[in-house]
């Protein structure tokens, strides 16, 4: 029995659409660059936002108080590598010196573990310590390298403050931007997911860098006082790795913990190993909820998601995009489901 014929009409504004959505698709693959800076842009401004909010109660014009929060920020970073980046770079030589004694001292210890293998743990230990020294050897061969673009680097970092400047004075650019290129009927709930974002993001990158600064002040002052090498280079990591929740201030830990008993006593190693336990705890039970609570919240899951997708596409700037990404991602979805939800009610 043959089946009856089916007509399926497909409408040339249907064409037309696609090819618009392939186009701009396209379009922004071509001005990645760009689009990376204007996104940039967005990001500080929506830390900048609630500065110049704040400031407006007081009579301060917008375009002062944002850049008066510019010149500190500025300063504080300043003030900051210029106090750290000698001792770093010391401690980095120092350790790409002593990591061949380092892998001998842990070699040295695994047979006190019992149920191992030693061959194969040995082998696995000496790989990705030596990868590891690799790692930190070519630091020095990238920032030379890296040299070459500083011009290119200081012109977009210059565009990436005067665009988020100009947005938060000109505070209206984006909902104006909004309700040109979305229909009419989505413009009210696009508007309201854009407004949460700049709030969320905002109140997450001030958050996640206050974090981040405690928790590596409180590793490297610790891991200072317990004698235990490279503190400063040890508190560094533990404040950057508090970008991934649960599994970062574990994976900051193991260098740390390492270090304190390879190259110092076994009571040193295990006061070590308690002072990131207690770190970890003054994190989880006061830090967090004091300080990110306000902030947009992600599942774990999702945030290590984010972040190793993009360290895949786009390598440490993937990293630091990634979580206000997922967060941006994650509101507009919600928004937009709540509204289809909306819709199919009223439709029904």
């Amino acid at each position: 029995m043959r089946l009856p014929a089916q007509r399926i009409d497909i409408s040339t504004g249907t064409f037309v659409r696609a090819a618009a959505v392939l186009a701009a698709v396209w379009l922004l693959w071509q001005l990645s660059d760009l689009v990376l800076l204007l996104y940039g842009a967005f990001l500080v401004a929506a830390i900048a936002e609630p500065v110049a909010k704040n400031a407006e109660r007081y009579r301060v014009p917008r375009a002062v108080s944002v850049i008066i929060f510019y010149i500190l920020i500025l300063a504080a970073v300043a003030g900051i590598v210029g106090l750290i980046v000698d001792p770093v770079a010391r401690q980095v030589e120092q350790f790409a010196h002593v990591l061949p004694s380092l892998v001998q001292r842990a070699s040295a210890v695994l047979p006190l573990v019992p149920d191992i293998d030693q061959q194969t743990a040995v082998r696995s230990l000496q790989e990705g310590l030596l990868r590891f020294g690799d790692n930190f050897a070519q630091v020095g061969s990238n920032i030379f390298a890296g040299t070459r673009s500083v011009v290119g680097g200081v012109v977009s970092f210059v565009f990436v403050f005067v665009i988020a400047l100009y947005l938060v004075i000109e505070r209206d650019v984006l909902p104006k931007l909004v309700r040109v290129l979305s229909p009419a009927a989505y413009e009210e709930m696009l508007l309201a997911a854009l407004r949460e974002a700049q709030r969320s993001v905002g109140r997450w990158i001030l958050g996640q860098a206050v974090l981040g600064l405690i928790v590596g002040m409180l590793v490297g002052l610790g891991l200072q006082f317990l004698g235990v090498p490279y503190a400063l280079l040890l508190g560094i990591l533990a404040g950057i790795m508090e970008l991934l929740p649960a599994i970062g201030p574990f994976l900051a830990a193991v260098p740390g913990v390492l270090l304190a008993f390879t190259t110092q006593s076994w009571l040193v190693g295990t006061l070590t190993l308690f002072l990131y336990a207690v770190v970890g705890q003054v994190e989880s039970h006061v830090l967090i909820p004091n300080i990110m609570r306000r902030a947009v919240g992600l599942r774990p899951l999702v945030t290590i998601i984010a972040v190793l997708t993009g360290a895949r596409l786009l390598g440490t700037l993937g990293i630091i995009l990634a979580i206000p990404t997922a967060a941006i991602i994650s509101i507009f979805l919600r928004h937009i489901l709540r509204t289809g939800g909306a819709d199919e009610t009223l439709a029904g």
